[in-house]
């Protein structure tokens, strides 16, 4: 029997006429049991039609009915395919989503137990330094923090929270007070001192390596802040290696930025890594830039590596390192205080403030309000101070020191003392 309905394909008589993008869908499957259905579709004909006439085969939709199909098709597929799509990205989105969110709670939960577990295991390390010094007004107490390097008692710190005092207490974590004396310190060079104390239930902090940290590395901070918050541990990340910064007219190159919060009283605290390791002393925080504006999360801190080659120099001499001195105070010459001092015919340099008589610039005959600007073969200026000159040379060495005199260059040789 051939198929010469005009609605085309797949329509029983009587069947009203639908386009194509009209027509049902395929039957669903029948129960078990019983005979299969019959599935209707334009591509395939019903059981038992023969082919049409003029294809000798199934007859294709007229062009009309052609484009119906196709944009049927077309706006079918797209509605599915969206459809499946939306559930494939949601589906990916709450997968990512638990992954991602179970990554970040492991990855937080690990650090923060890391976290805990140096503090626990190095605050027994780091002690409260209760220090006494005269005043015209009287006796006046300071508060800093050391880090204990071995059992035998050393204790290393900031050379500026123990020298010019007149007694010295170390305070361990567990409240034990112990009175400390000074072996020696490195100020103003390295401002690195060592003290000691009894020895005995001591926790000695293990050395890390400073020169393997990096960018954006995790530290944390343990000290005494504000000489009333003892064992303070904050946490912070390393924002800044090999840092520049003039700290007592020495240029220190090699300093440590972080943003761990540090306040007074975490001066020669400790800064350590996630293994628990020392890795650097915090030092200094910076409160204002030189335009004067409001700084914060910005400190520095010495690198553990110095500290302690520093530190292990004292121990072995049983005092301080040898420094060479000229036997003169001065005053760098720099853009923020130029203004308050004497005008000289150079912008640069170190002005002798004062000179200790019968020391080696008063033998070589320098002068108060003379004008250092070489010392050896180094030029003395902002990027490489007086006290920075000299640490290349050492106690008993003739130096050539070139000074301006009123515009006038005098060139004298001086024999280096030793710091006392």
């Amino acid at each position: 029997m051939t198929n010469d309905d005009p609605r085309g394909p797949g329509h029983a008589p009587g069947e009203p006429f639908r386009p194509p993008w009209e027509r049902r869908f395929p039957a669903p499957p029948a129960p078990a049991g019983q005979p299969p259905r019959e599935e209707v579709t334009p591509e395939h004909p019903p059981s038992g039609a023969q082919p049409g006439p003029a294809q000798g085969g199934w007859s294709r939709p007229r062009p009309l009915a052609l484009a119906g199909m196709v944009l049927a098709t077309a706006i079918l597929g797209g509605l599915v395919g969206g459809v499946v799509v939306a559930a494939l990205l949601e589906r990916s989105d709450e997968d990512a989503g638990q992954d991602g969110g179970a990554r970040a709670a492991v990855l937080t939960v690990e650090q923060t137990s890391a976290i805990a577990e140096v503090a626990a295991a190095a605050r027994p390390g780091v002690v409260r330094i209760e220090s006494i010094k005269s005043t015209p007004t009287g006796q006046e107490q300071d508060i800093g923090s050391g880090v204990v390097l071995d059992e035998a008692g050393h204790i290393v710190t900031n050379a500026h929270v123990v020298i010019g005092t007149d007694s010295l207490k170390v305070v361990l974590a567990d409240g034990t007070e112990r009175p400390a004396v000074l072996v020696g310190h490195d100020f103003p060079f390295s401002d690195v001192a060592v003290l000691q104390i009894g020895p005995g239930g001591l926790t000695p902090i293990p050395a890390g390596d400073s020169a393997a940290l990096r960018l954006g590395e995790t530290v944390v901070a343990i000290g005494n802040p504000l000489a009333e918050f003892d064992g303070s541990v904050s946490v912070g990340v390393i924002s800044g290696l090999d840092r520049v910064r003039v700290f007592d007219g020495v240029r220190q190159a090699d300093l440590i930025q972080t943003d761990a919060a540090v306040n007074n009283g975490n001066s020669g605290g400790a800064l350590l890594n996630l293994s628990g390791q020392f890795v650097g002393m915090p030092t200094a925080v910076l409160r204002q830039s030189r335009s004067g504006s409001t700084v914060e999360g910005i400190a520095f801190a010495l690198p553990a590596n110095r500290v302690l080659q520093v530190a292990n120099q004292i121990i072995a001499n049983g005092g301080p390192i040898e420094r060479p001195s000229l036997g003169l105070e001065h005053i760098e010459i720099t853009a923020e205080n130029s203004s308050r001092l004497p005008r000289t015919a150079v912008n640069e340099g170190a002005m002798v403030a004062a000179v200790a008589p019968g020391g080696p610039a008063a033998e070589a005959g320098i002068r108060v309000g003379d004008v250092i600007t070489t010392i050896g073969d180094a030029a003395v200026d902002r990027s490489n101070p007086l006290y920075n000159a000299l640490m290349t040379h050492a106690p008993g060495d003739t130096v050539r020191v070139v000074l301006n005199r009123n515009g006038r260059i005098i060139e004298v040789e001086v024999r280096l003392a030793k710091r006392s």
